[in-house]
């Protein structure tokens, strides 16, 4: 039998992929869900898939009901909802929210009245697929949720955050803000940027021929680019400066490849391949299956 969370009232604001799979997790787990998204459609759909049991179009509407809200949209929209909620939420009300930079969310949060409480929060998966049709109740099973503690957390909100992440089946890291962002821009940012300049500079060749050829290599190296683009471009938006730190090391490393290539240094080019494979054995998925 299933154990009673500890929170009450549950809202997600933005119910897209993220928002509407954590939704489902918590309805799975008996959690009273409601939800806010601009769209009707969204609603209509998130309450038939059973990712809520109701809600609204109006933050006003919900926000001064909610024990705990979770904020699932993109990073400045969430940025603004977090100004918002300082007039909409109860006292005591958690606030936590999914975006995939921290330190300007924080700073947000910071400001927020004492009478609320606030935990910086990123679940760590997802896909291409964006939207409510997208989601589901298993999306974060064994994925890292950080968590990120501001000046409006206490135990109790940091416990519930954690009980949050672990109903839905994920492994709470607590991060700092800036280490946070510095590490996914190059493992999370970089990654969809180099998707799509991938996608982009193939659509420079004979787009005939690499349109009949393009099989599971190209399909997995560009499957980011399929993503949501204005996610993509808020995130990347803010946390600019570690994304470019993460481009110019990128691009020093694609150059001695390069230069590899240009000497006809076999040796050169074997021992960059060579080093390449060993740290992602041994160090990203030593088990193989990635």
């Amino acid at each position: 039998m299933k154990k009673e969370p500890s929170f009450g009232k549950v809202l997600i604001v933005g119910l897209g992929l993220i928002g509407g799979s954590i939704g489902l997790a918590l309805t799975d787990n008996r959690v009273e869900v409601r939800g806010v998204t601009r769209s009707v459609s969204t609603l209509e759909e998130a309450l038939r898939r059973g990712a809520i049991t109701g809600g609204s179009t109006r933050l006003e509407d919900e926000a001064p009901h909610a024990d705990l809200i979770i904020l699932a949209a993109p990073t400045r929209t969430s940025i603004n909802l977090i100004t918002d909620l300082a007039q909409l939420a109860k006292k005591g009300t958690v606030i936590t929210d999914v975006c995939s930079s921290k330190v300007d969310v924080v700073r947000a949060m910071n400001q927020l009245p004492r009478h609320l409480r606030a935990v910086g929060g990123h679940p760590m998966a997802g896909k291409e697929t964006p939207g409510i049709s997208a989601a589901e109740k298993d999306l974060f099973l064994n994925s890292r949720w950080v968590l990120t503690e501001t000046k409006r957390s206490d135990q109790e909100s940091k416990s519930i955050c954690e009980e949050l992440a672990k109903l839905c089946g994920a492994n709470v890291l607590w991060l700092d803000a800036e280490e946070h962002d510095l590490a996914v821009a190059y493992i999370s940012h970089l990654p969809l940027l180099t998707s799509a300049a991938l996608v982009l500079a193939a659509e420079e060749a004979d787009t005939e021929l690499t349109h009949k050829l393009a099989a599971t290599g190209f399909r997995d190296s560009t499957r980011l680019a399929a993503g949501d683009h204005q996610m993509g471009v808020d995130l990347i938006l803010t946390n600019s400066r570690n994304i470019l730190q993460a481009i110019n090391m990128f691009a020093h490393k694609l150059q001695r490849m390069a230069d590899a290539i240009e000497a006809g240094d076999e040796g050169k080019l074997r021992s960059l391949l060579e080093e390449a494979a060993n740290i992602r054995r041994n160090r990203y998925y030593k088990d193989n299956t990635h």
